[in-house]
């Protein structure tokens, strides 16, 4: 039984569509119905987004356990399309996410990054350093914490040609 060369070469194609699809990651969380667009340091002059859902990500600055949540101080980074902060770019302000009771701090070390939805509720004035800074204030619905190395992450593949004797 002898095969075409061009049935050979369609079933390549296929073959090489279905790993590099299965090689996708769908982003970590739901996007629906957030306000794209709008960047932390927005809120410190324009502070009337009180109840809008926000996809925001960033490098986590602190930890602090509250009587009865957690606050998480966020310096925001633009996201890429996987929903991963994109170092690259210049940073968007800062934030303060809350989660309900305590959270382990070590579940969100700082200088690691995080992707999290949630409902903006609000400002709390405080300082960078020595400069008065209003922090958004963000309900966190859910959040996903990168791994050290998600930016070399990537399917790692290769595809090689051999001519033998």
């Amino acid at each position: 039984m002898t095969t075409a060369p061009g049935f050979c070469a369609s079933l390549l194609a296929v073959c090489l569509a279905l790993l590099a699809s299965g090689c996708a990651t769908a982003p970590p969380l739901d996007a629906s119905g957030t306000s794209i667009g709008l960047k932390p340091y927005q809120i410190e002059y324009q502070p009337q987004f009180d109840e809008q859902l926000v996809l925001w990500g960033g490098m986590i600055v602190e930890v602090d356990n509250r009587e009865r949540s957690t606050e998480i101080t966020i310096l925001a980074y633009p996201l890429d399309q996987r929903q991963q902060p994109k170092l690259e770019s210049p940073s968007e302000g800062r934030f303060i996410a809350v989660l309900p009771g305590f959270v382990e701090p070590l579940d969100y070390p700082q200088g690691r990054f995080v992707t999290l939805r949630g409902r903006m509720f609000g400002t709390r004035a405080g300082t960078i350093q020595q400069r008065e800074y209003l922090f958004p204030l963000v309900q966190v619905q859910a959040a996903h914490v990168w791994p050290r190395d998600f930016r070399n992450a990537g399917p790692n593949f290769s595809i090689g040609i051999g001519i033998s004797r």
